[in-house]
């Protein structure tokens, strides 16, 4: 997935920010999904996270995610179920 804000690509948007965001499928299934008719603005869209993915935020970005970022990282461990 990309971002971009104003037409130039960034690494990163905050609550707020208004962007446009580029999907890429991993299959023919995502692939045929459009927006207007599958999804749209109103639907939740959430990354999904693993242990291993928490890990390396607590090892290499500890300092730099503020705490709605931890507590957003805690309401996606909850809601996949990752110990």
């Amino acid at each position: 997935a990309s971002l971009e804000k104003n037409h130039k690509p960034v690494d990163k948007a905050y609550v707020g920010d208004a962007v446009a965001m580029k999907v890429n499928s991993t299959t023919a299934l995502e692939a045929s999904r459009m927006y207007g008719r599958h999804f749209d603005h109103s639907d939740e869209l959430v990354s999904r996270i693993s242990r291993h993915s928490i890990d390396l935020l607590k090892e290499l970005y500890r300092d730099e995610l503020t705490k709605e970022d931890w507590q957003l990282v805690l309401k996606l461990k909850h809601l996949f179920q990752i110990q």
